[in-house]
């Protein structure tokens, strides 16, 4: 309660509705996003509430428009594993955080190195490698660094009734459907090579950047 809460990679804003209500009245939510259209989308249905305390700001995640030490609570949710420079964007987390802040980032993985010689789609060469999570944030300065893979399963059950209303295009459920550049993958079982997890940290009460 009454915290200022970041939101990194807010999207439509899904995840930043629920921190505010968390936060509540008398806390504040900004969520940032690289895509203005979402952003727009996002600030809008806020304005439509009338929530006062919760903005939206199109941005990078790594230049962060905050000043130092502002933040008690990061969350981003899916979008850390698009970051081109990894290391970057959680200096850009450590910077805005309040000394005794925390993150809760949650974001995609690689298991082990993907084969040389294989069309992988590029959003898998950008996942960062699992066991280089933990050493990079305790590198930056974070402590209390947990990697959080206890739900890290690639895959989804699809509700029965959207297989039936969608039976007539099966390909719709399938990965990467569009083109030729990634049928090899169609039968990969990604569990074996990516991981979802949840990195938790936190912001030494006394740090120096």
């Amino acid at each position: 309660k009454n915290e200022r809460v970041l939101d990194v990679g807010s999207g439509l804003g899904i995840d930043s509705f629920i921190a505010c209500h968390a936060t509540g009245p008398h806390g504040e939510v900004v969520g940032i996003d690289i895509s203005s259209k979402q952003v727009n989308h996002a600030q809008t249905r806020a304005s439509e509430r009338g929530i006062t305390n919760l903005q939206f700001h199109a941005a990078d995640m790594e230049s962060i428009p905050l000043e130092d030490n502002s933040v008690d609570v990061i969350i981003s949710n899916g979008a850390f594993c698009l970051a081109p420079n990894k290391q970057k964007a959680f200096e850009e987390l450590f910077r805005v955080l309040k000394p005794g802040g925390r993150i809760s980032v949650c974001t995609t993985t690689q298991l082990d190195s993907l084969e040389s010689g294989v069309s992988w789609p590029i959003c898998m060469k950008m996942f960062i490698p699992k066991k280089d999570l933990e050493p990079l944030c305790r590198q930056i300065g974070f402590t209390n660094v947990i990697v959080d893979d206890s739900d890290s399963s690639m895959t989804m059950e699809i509700p029965e009734e959207v297989l039936q209303h969608s039976s007539n295009n099966p390909s719709r459920h399938r990965v990467h459907v569009g083109g030729d550049d990634f049928k090899h993958l169609e039968e990969v079982d990604m569990d074996k090579l990516c991981a979802r997890v949840c990195v938790v940290a936190e912001k030494p009460i006394s740090t120096k950047l």
